[in-house]
């Protein structure tokens, strides 16, 4: 969902703008970043929705280069006719410029000269975000200079960068999607403390699934399908920008008047959760009320290009409510991952633990845990960690029988059905005796699991 998100976005690009009161407006840009561990299929992922997209820019690659050979003959025929090399007047042949819709170069110089030949847009698509992240630094000498330009690109805002030998590029709307996978340490060390602090973070999107084992399925994509999406693909590249006062502006798409009601209740209600949270998670909670409207549009424009009945600059009440969905959805999960960047729900080596019990079944012993994580050498390394486990309410021991007659039961570790996101700061003495209390000392098998 997140790349096809960015890519179909980035088709919209600057033709297009949702203007939800004079002085509010949104472009159709979508920042999205899949976390996962290394093997969780990121990458297949990101190429199955993008393919569109990179056929499009294969095709304009190759047609870049036979006009290329063309340009190149027609220098050749003119320096003979004049015969000097002198190509800056003006009955010299022009260099063709290449179309752009996709790049992985992420630096804000780059990025100014492609959409200076591209005003439409691009997008930015990287296996692995770590490069974005690093592209900061690049000019700075690690002080992160080109992070504040792409907090004005996410807005649409004017580019202009000024580099030595260069010159200066100026762009007056910059319209960049990006989507890419992370993985989640690398993630915590590339956002830091200062890319949470000045708001880069919550600029963009985040889907972390749960790690799942692999199982063989004969379901696939139908060609059927890949039909339907080049289709869709294609006619939003159809789109195309006003034209004003010499030169292309998008096109302001408002909402109708049953769908501004319903965004005008969605923004009063996120208004009211936004007040639960603080920090990096309060400004998170206050960039998804624009992406409601960012999602609105692109959702509409879907809808449009997939052939369904409705008016292109027109925004419907459906496509509205689907927006709000999104945001929700968007919202627990950013919930989910700025836990594991502020360090304040269960740590990442606790997190891991969880991952490995839930491959588990949800339930494992000390036993199984040092056959199955080379971190745990020990038995009682491995009980350690899951009583600190159970210590912060993540799980419970209980015995179970063996099966062997006259044997002693055997110590089961369980996950709770919830996890609390805090840790505890003052436990009880149930829960620091990791998690249950004795019913019967003279029957061990007889344990409760303490329950506030």
């Amino acid at each position: 969902m997140l790349p096809l998100l960015s890519g179909m976005a980035s088709a919209i690009g600057n033709t297009r703008r949702i203007a939800l009161k004079r002085a509010w407006e949104e472009p159709p840009i979508i920042w999205t970043a899949i976390v996962g561990e290394s093997g969780t299929a990121k990458s297949p992922a990101l190429d199955l929705a993008l393919r569109p997209v990179r056929q499009r820019q294969h095709r304009a690659m190759r047609e870049h280069a036979e006009a290329q050979e063309l340009y190149e003959a027609a220098m050749s025929e003119w320096k003979v006719q004049h015969g000097r090399k002198d190509i800056g007047t003006s009955s010299a042949p022009v260099p063709p410029a290449c179309r752009r819709t996709l790049t992985d170069d992420t630096t804000t110089e780059a990025i100014a000269h492609l959409l200076g030949e591209n005003p439409r847009g691009l997008l930015v698509a990287r296996d692995e975000l770590a490069g974005w992240f690093g592209g900061f630094d690049r000019y700075t000498g690690g002080k992160g200079g080109d992070a504040p330009k792409w907090l004005e690109v996410f807005g649409g805002r004017a580019l202009i960068t000024d580099r030595r030998g260069s010159g200066t590029t100026y762009v007056p709307r910059a319209s960049v999607c990006i989507c890419g996978g992370i993985q989640p340490g690398i993630l915590r060390r590339a956002l830091g403390a200062s890319n949470i602090e000045n708001g880069l973070a919550a600029r963009l999107l985040f889907a972390m699934p749960p790690r799942n084992p692999k199982r063989w399925t004969d379901d696939d994509v139908t060609e059927a399908t890949e039909r339907a999406l080049d289709r869709v693909f294609d006619r939003l590249y159809t789109l195309e920008p006003d034209y004003k006062d010499g030169e292309d502006e998008p096109r302001l798409v408002h909402l109708s008047p049953e769908a501004k009601r319903e965004f005008r209740a969605f923004v009063n209600r996120h208004g009211e959760q936004q007040m639960q949270h603080d920090g990096a998670q309060a400004a998170a909670w206050s960039k998804l009320e624009g992406y409601g409207a960012r999602f609105a549009l692109v959702v509409h424009l879907i809808r449009w290009a997939a052939g369904e009945a409705v008016e292109a600059n027109a925004i419907d009440v459906q496509s509205v409510r689907s927006a709000i969905a999104m945001v929700e959805w968007f919202g627990r999960e950013t919930g989910r991952v700025y836990a594991l960047l502020e360090g304040d729900d269960i740590d990442d080596g606790r997190g891991k633990l969880l991952e490995l019990i839930k491959r588990k079944g949800g339930h494992v012993s000390a036993r199984e845990l040092v056959q199955a994580s080379r971190k745990y050498t020990k038995v009682a390394d491995a009980e350690r960690a899951l009583d600190d486990l159970a210590h912060v309410d993540g799980g419970y021991w209980q015995y179970e029988p063996t099966g062997v007659r006259g044997g002693p039961p055997s110590r089961r570790f369980h996950l709770a059905p919830r996890l609390q996101r805090q840790r505890l700061r003052n436990p009880s003495p149930e829960r620091a005796n990791g998690g249950y209390v004795d019913v019967d000392s003279q029957h061990p098998t007889h344990r409760a699991r303490f329950a506030d």
